[in-house]
């Protein structure tokens, strides 16, 4: 459960023709004199590479023409390199390169072979289009642009109100029948787009292992009347860490102010895996639901491939679950994504429930999230995470509403690791190396006490700590007092690992590398 990260590559313009992106429109490139042809002797060519704003390759589906001044249109075909597309067999003359994509304006330049000319190369940067009206059934539609209603209620004056844009979140299965305008006119290659995100979200596992941000929190409930009361507000300090395991899954842990512990949360009711939802369109993962390309539709004033999914009946639910009085229910969503036409990064994601979850009474949930490109300074890299995100509830005929807001985000170090306090009762893992280390937890209950093995499998951030808190519904879904003993074993070295348990009575507790059990 995690998100997205994407490295830019800065590529320099050489004798083999690899393009250098500039820092101004396609049309003012012209004059630059990095677009100067590359002269060598033989046949010529002409080399196109589409970059997006922040120069990095443009991913998304393109055409690219050049067209002679008179005479056939020059056949061309994508090159090796993302966004790049050459043109052999120039004869010295003028031409007209032509270019076009979803979501982004189209573009007509000039350019001129000259005898004797190697390979000359031209940059172009992608402009975005900004949403147009769109007319449905004779209704026009403004371009999406409204954030998900602020307000709802049970009240009809209020639910009229709680509206935004002609949405109502609190009906049941909203997503699945007010579907945002598309334009008709574009053909969605729903294969390359879902391969696209799917890499994205692949490239963020692969690269990104941990950050952190100060998360900013407002709860709001209901009153019987419908009546929103008073916001109750958090902020913590909030670290995610981000591992595969062996199995092929994911393994995504958060942290808040150093713990786990859900009392912190107003209800005592935790928001976890907001940053894992995402990771539907991860190739492991993306199995597990149906997509639909509904077209080319708009978000935020931007056109944006707008993509349906609903969970699988015949699939396991891997994706979200409600932990609550020691049982696990999965969640099954159905939702909307809206993926940039370009680099083919998810801008937006809206879930529902497809299913409502009876055993917990639990009736609605309603999540929106916008991500936005986050740059490390202390990396370079770029990452696409969560910046804002809402969340609608409604269980045991009780509605609450959250907002949660991101900032000030850092990948994670050493020193954020050292500040971490341990929560009480629990247990504290601490690496003592520049290495992640994957261990097994084993907690046994006291042999007068009811209860069975608790058994977690989970990953020690190189330098850093993990926690895991002892109590019903908590990490070791245990009372404290039943804990008997222990065991905590690693892949590592000897000493890899430190452990530390504070609980309220005195238990036993072995820490061992993998392989040390055999020798004893």
């Amino acid at each position: 459960m995690r998100r997205v990260r994407l490295l830019l590559l800065l590529m320099a313009l050489g004798a083999l023709g690899i393009c250098a992106a500039g820092e101004t429109a396609a049309q003012e490139q012209l004059a630059n004199p990095l677009l100067e042809t590359s002269k060598k002797p033989g046949g010529g060519m002409l080399r196109v590479c589409l970059r997006l704003q922040d120069e990095s390759p443009f991913l998304g589906a393109a055409d690219v023409r050049v067209l002679p001044n008179e005479g056939y249109e020059i056949a061309g075909s994508p090159a090796e390199q993302p966004g790049d597309y050459l043109f052999p067999g120039m004869t010295p003359g003028k031409y007209f390169v032509e270019i076009s994509a979803p979501g982004y304006l189209g573009v007509r330049l000039s350019t001129e072979i000259v005898a004797e000319s190697g390979q000359r190369t031209m940059v172009v940067v992608m402009k975005p289009r900004p949403a147009m009206k769109r007319e449905v059934k004779g209704v026009e539609l403004a371009p999406a642009a409204e954030p998900t209603a602020r307000v709802a209620s049970a009240s009809p004056a209020a639910a009229a109100a709680a509206k935004t844009s002609g949405r109502d979140i609190w009906r049941a299965h909203e997503l699945e029948e007010e579907v945002p305008a598309v334009d008709n006119g574009v053909a969605c290659p729903a294969e390359q787009v879902l391969q696209g995100a799917g890499q994205r979200m692949s490239d963020f596992v692969n690269t990104l292992e941990r950050f952190t941000a100060t998360e900013k929190l407002e709860h709001y409930l209901y009153d019987k009347s419908g009546a929103q009361k008073e916001p109750e507000k958090r902020s913590f300090a909030y670290v995610v860490s981000v591992t595969q395991n062996q199995q092929g899954t994911f393994l995504l842990e958060e942290f808040r102010d150093g713990s786990t512990d859900t009392d912190q949360f107003p209800g005592h009711v935790a928001s976890l895996g907001l940053p894992a939802l995402g990771m539907i369109f991860h190739p492991l993962l993306a199995a597990d639901f149906e997509f639909r390309c509904e077209g080319l539709g708009s978000w935020d004033r931007r056109e944006l491939w707008q993509i349906h999914f609903v969970q699988r009946g015949d699939r396991p639910v891997r994706i979200r679950a409600y932990h609550m009085g020691g049982g696990v229910y999965g969640v099954m969503l159905e939702g909307r994504a809206w993926i940039d036409p370009g680099s083919y990064q998810v801008v937006r994601l809206e879930t529902e429930l497809a299913k409502p979850i009876p055993e917990i009474e639990l009736t609605r949930e309603h999540v929106a999230i916008d991500y936005a490109p986050v740059k490390f300074e202390s990396t370079g890299q770029e990452v696409w995470l969560p910046q804002n995100a809402e969340m609608y509830v409604e269980r045991r005929g009780k509605r609450y509403h959250r907002r949660h807001a991101f900032s000030d985000f850092k990948l994670f170090n050493v020193d954020t690791a050292q500040h971490m306090e341990a929560p009480k009762g629990s247990y504290t893992f601490t690496n003592l190396t520049d290495r992640d280390v994957t261990g097994e937890l084993t907690v046994t209950p006291a042999a007068d006490m009811k209860g069975e093995v608790v058994t977690l499998r989970f990953t020690v951030p190189a330098h850093g700590k993990v926690f895991k808190v002892v109590g019903p519904g908590k990490d070791v879904n245990m009372q404290a007092a039943a804990v008997g003993s222990a065991k905590f074993v690693y892949r590592g070295d000897e000493g890899a690992v430190k452990v530390d348990a504070d609980l309220a009575k005195a238990t036993t507790l072995d820490v061992m590398p993998e392989g040390a059990e055999a020798k004893l």
